[in-house]
């Protein structure tokens, strides 16, 4: 009994198919205090493709922003440049700055809510990073339903209708 559990086990895993990477679409929590409630949103992709993650949050107290968790040796600690393409569209050029030692591990973008309207409906981004040394590097992430919390999303975070 114990060798035929041992051969399914075996056979699960030589058949198995590589897993979708996994995403989280907008969630929304509130951190209430004496002198407002604070409203929270967050949505995750992980990489189609490697260790990446890009991350989407908004609040009534900072607004919209982008960061992305490379995971990975992707650019030097200082000034980048990400160029992001949404549902392929024109890509959208933004400086950022990456954070990390040995590896990258926060690219945070400047202006996000430049981007804020596009985002918030997005499927799919590729984004391209280039460090201050040059090097560069490619993402993609894959979301589910952004657009199912789009409204609430503009009430917590109005933004303005312009990208550049």
């Amino acid at each position: 009994m114990v060798q035929a559990m041992k051969r399914f086990a075996a056979l699960l895993l030589l058949t198995s198919t590589p897993a979708m990477a996994a995403h989280q679409d907008w969630r929304v929590s509130h951190q209430p205090d004496r002198f407002m409630d604070r409203v929270m949103m967050e949505a995750w992709a992980d990489a189609d493709k490697g260790p990446a993650r890009m991350t989407l949050y908004c609040d009534t107290e900072n607004g919209f922003r982008v960061m992305f968790m490379p995971h990975r040796a992707l650019m030097p600690e200082g000034p980048s440049r990400v160029t992001l393409t949404i549902d392929g569209a024109k890509p959208v050029i933004l400086d950022g700055d990456a954070f990390g030692d040995d590896s990258t591990d926060v690219v945070t973008v400047h202006d996000s809510p430049r981007i804020q309207r596009v985002l918030s409906t997005a499927h799919h981004i590729t984004a391209n990073f280039i460090g201050s040394d040059g090097k560069a590097g490619d993402d993609a992430f894959t979301f589910g339903d952004l657009a199912a919390q789009r409204d609430t999303l503009m009430e917590v975070c109005p933004v303005s209708r312009r990208v550049r």
